[in-house]
């Protein structure tokens, strides 16, 4: 009789070894499907060569088709600012470009220590997917340039090279996104000073996106006189008499952007669709508030902006975030 109970208690102690194992084994088996990824794929994310499905997927270039949407990102000064209202005014009814400001008021390429465009400039093509780039740049840089505690006169031989490899860096930061780069040329000017200092700055301009490979939009005769003068008054992209430039003799009114912006528009619907440009204009001019130019006062005949912003572009004292 010992003899028995002492195998029962043997068995029973058998048991009570081996259920706890088995019962762990069969909810491992049923939790098994529960994997995120079998462990074939676990193994092979370990190695270092690229399965052949990967290998032949990164050497086809991808196919060149049309995009249904364009993103078109304007970058610049207060210039700018008025570009990309223009740009919007022109483009607005062709659903294919959204436009994009970027821009900055009272900034440029001389004075990093107050903005850094170049730094700027990978920050936006970090967080804004930018098919189109329209650059305009330059008309609060004639000032020196001060790199690494030396100071460079403005326009002399190491201000120069300074300058165009920072217009480099900032080319090059766009083109890595596969942008469509558009660099805009300085307008005339009122003042004939000032006018042959911008003529210096699109002298690089164009010369360092002739070096990049990049498209200069040239603006002569645009609100110009017969003779490439500058002049307050001129046709409109709908051929009426309208005021163009605003009372600093630099920025323009509406009507004026729209007309830059119609030129830039003209060039990067060429370059998308064979330049389809009655597409891009409207059957009448967009007017923000109605203004009678032959009747409107000194402060009237200012630029009309959905955003007014202080600053001006020939304000190169950088006295600070509303100059």
């Amino acid at each position: 009789m010992k003899s028995e109970s002492d195998k029962g208690r043997r068995l029973a102690l058998a048991l009570a070894f081996a259920l706890p194992l088995v019962l762990f084994w069969w909810a491992a088996a049923q939790a098994e499907p529960m994997r995120l990824t079998p462990p074939g794929v676990e193994s092979a994310a370990l190695t270092t060569q690229p399965i052949p499905e990967q290998k032949q997927m990164l050497a086809a270039p991808a196919a060149a088709v049309k995009k249904e949407r364009y993103n078109v990102v304007v970058l610049g000064d207060s210039l700018g600012d008025g570009m990309w209202a223009g740009l919007y005014h022109v483009l607005r009814k062709d659903s294919r470009f959204n436009v994009i400001k970027k821009s900055r008021v009272a900034t440029g390429f001389s004075r990093q220590d107050y903005y850094d465009w170049n730094e700027a400039v990978r920050e936006i093509a970090a967080e804004t997917k930018i098919d189109i780039a329209v650059v305009v740049m330059g008309t609060n840089d004639r000032q020196p340039i001060v790199e690494n505690g030396v100071r460079h006169a403005l326009f002399d031989d190491n201000w120069r090279e300074i300058y165009k490899r920072r217009v480099d860096d900032f080319t090059a930061t766009l083109q890595a996104t596969g942008a469509r780069i558009y660099w805009l040329q300085l307008p005339v000017m009122r003042s004939p000073r000032f006018g042959a200092d911008m003529a210096s700055f699109n002298d690089i301009f164009e010369e360092r996106a002739r070096a990049n490979g990049i498209a200069f939009v040239r603006t002569e005769g645009l609100a110009a006189g017969a003779d490439g003068s500058y002049t307050a008054y001129g046709e409109d992209r709908f051929g009426r008499t309208r005021l163009l430039r605003a009372e600093d003799g630099i920025h323009f009114t509406m009507a004026g952007y729209e007309l830059l912006g119609d030129k830039v528009a003209e060039a990067i619907l060429t370059d998308t669709d064979g330049g389809a440009a009655a597409s891009r204009v409207a059957a009448a001019p967009l007017a923000l508030r109605v203004v009678d130019d032959a009747a409107a006062t000194a402060d009237e005949a200012t630029y009309d902006m959905v955003d007014r912003r202080p600053g001006r572009s020939d304000d190169w004292l950088w006295l600070g975030a509303t100059n």
